[in-house]
């Protein structure tokens, strides 16, 4: 079995590794630079190497990685499933709500496999909890609630295409980060969101660029004026599946904060909470009985959940017998976040009003 990687920048190296721990020998990549695309090659090891996205659709080839920005993902996996190919995407699928559900059929229609890296369900305290929260015993699901903070916008901050919205769209936090975020509380909880209210936070519209980064100010007037729109920061609420309701902030400007996805779910019986900056440990209450802390010494970090959804993946490729419900995200659980994501937009763009996802299980 063989693979293809299209778009050769940082995450496209954890492909890259994910792939050779799995077993999987990289046949191609492909990159709009020449350059980059030879430099990945010769890292990894690919016999064959280019520009051309023909290089994708060898015999082969038995699936395309895609790791460009989101702006190509419709087009290049649209063709790529009618081309036979099995796809695991970056996140978010692609833009257009209507766009990601016709990729998702298209799948289904070619009984192909498709992934969307979402890892974050695959760390080890992450799939207790699942099986806690899914067990009777925890009682119906109330509340679900907590945060995504990263430092990595905050001054001074690189440029790059994610601040083109030609490239990344016209969200950034909430695409970045809230699509890991969402996707975990609605695959921990097993509840759709239904509806959000969200706020949205540009905190300099003006920026100014100087060596490939930017700055809040000009002082000695040396540095580039640049107009941003896309939020550093975004405040929803939610309502979700059979009355439970919950909220997120989202931040890529919180100094101190690496990586750190939190989340808290509330039952009937139980209440269940846990953070990615101290992944391994997993903590649990009931009324009167105290704080139950589990901790996984043998745990896993972000790399390993991402091999982790790699193998799950080709070992569904492999088997030819698709799991309707697997732990990695298929592209049901990527055109879901494209909804939720465009309802966060909207609502963000029209003074908070509650607007439906459509997305039901």
């Amino acid at each position: 079995m063989k693979a293809a990687v299209i778009g050769t920048g940082g995450i496209a190296q954890t492909h890259a590794e994910a792939l050779r721990m799995a077993g999987i020998s990289i046949a191609a990549a492909v990159d709009v630079n020449a350059d980059a695309a030879r430099t990945y090659a010769e890292k990894w090891g690919v016999p064959v190497w280019g520009t051309d996205p023909a290089l994708l659709y060898s015999p082969e080839i038995d699936c395309v990685h895609v790791c460009t920005p989101p702006n190509l993902h419709f087009e290049l996996v649209r063709s790529l499933l009618e081309a036979g190919k099995h796809v695991l995407c970056e996140k978010p699928l692609c833009f257009d709500t209507q766009e990601a559900a016709a990729l998702n059929r298209l799948a289904r229609e070619k009984r192909i496999a498709c992934a969307i890296n979402l890892n974050v369900r695959f760390h080890m305290a992450c799939q207790k909890a699942k099986q806690i929260i899914s067990d009777p015993s925890f009682g119906r699901v109330l509340l679900v609630h907590g945060s995504y903070l990263q430092e990595y916008h905050a001054f001074p901050a690189p440029d790059g295409w994610r601040y083109d919205e030609a490239l990344a769209g016209k969200m950034r936090a909430v695409t970045e980060i809230g699509t890991h975020w969402m996707d975990i509380a609605q695959y921990l909880s097993g509840k759709r969101v239904t509806e959000v209210s969200a706020q949205f936070g540009c905190f300099h519209p003006i920026r100014y660029e100087k060596d490939g980064m930017m700055y809040a100010g000009n002082p000695d007037g040396s540095r580039r004026a640049k107009e941003v729109h896309s939020e550093d920061a975004a405040l929803i609420q939610f309502r979700m599946e059979d009355g439970a309701i919950g909220s997120v902030v989202l931040s890529e400007v919180s100094p101190g904060h690496s990586n750190r996805l939190s989340l808290e779910i509330t039952g009937e019986n139980r209440n269940l909470w846990w953070n990615s900056e101290e992944n391994n440990l997993l903590c649990t209450g009931v009324k009167g009985g105290g704080v139950n802390q589990e901790i996984f010494a043998f745990g896993n970090g972000f790399a390993d959940t991402f091999r982790a959804l790699v193998q799950q993946f080709y070992a569904d490729i492999r088997s030819g017998n698709y799991t309707e419900r697997p732990v990695y995200p298929t592209f049901e659980d990527g055109a879901n976040i494209v909804a939720v994501c465009n309802a966060i937009y909207e609502s963000a763009t029209h003074n908070s009003a509650w607007i439906p996802t459509g997305s039901t299980l």
